[in-house]
């Protein structure tokens, strides 16, 4: 388990088994419409644990990266998730596994689904 101060324990989702490691076996990722990381080197990241950047700050404005076509292409990849098994083939993709925004992800889910019924 990771700790983010000596006194605080850090919620990792999977790691603590609150949520099934299977999850994204089933289920789209959501992050990608509910969250979004700014860096003070200026980068921006989809997740805390994410590898890579999906655009920098120094590109303009942070909403006009949240609209543009890198953030499309990582949602559409992410909607994928669950068919598709990537996050436990592909490298750039193992983070996920260890994700920290599982409920983030139930939840958005859970409330898509109440919606999709009413």
């Amino acid at each position: 388990m990771s700790k983010s101060s000596i006194n605080e324990e850090v919620n990792l989702g999977v790691s603590n088994a609150e949520i099934p490691s299977d999850f994204y076996a089933e289920n789209p990722c959501t992050v990608g419409y509910s969250y979004i990381r700014f860096e003070v080197d200026g980068n921006i990241r989809s997740c805390c644990i994410a590898k890579y950047e999906i655009a920098k700050l120094s590109d303009g404005d942070w909403r006009h990266s949240w609209h543009s076509s890198a953030w499309m292409t990582f949602r559409k990849k992410l909607s994928q998730i669950h068919i598709e098994k990537f996050h436990l083939k592909e490298t750039d993709w193992l983070f996920c596994q260890q994700c920290s925004h599982m409920h983030i992800n139930r939840a958005n889910l859970e409330f898509l689904k109440r919606k999709k019924v009413e």
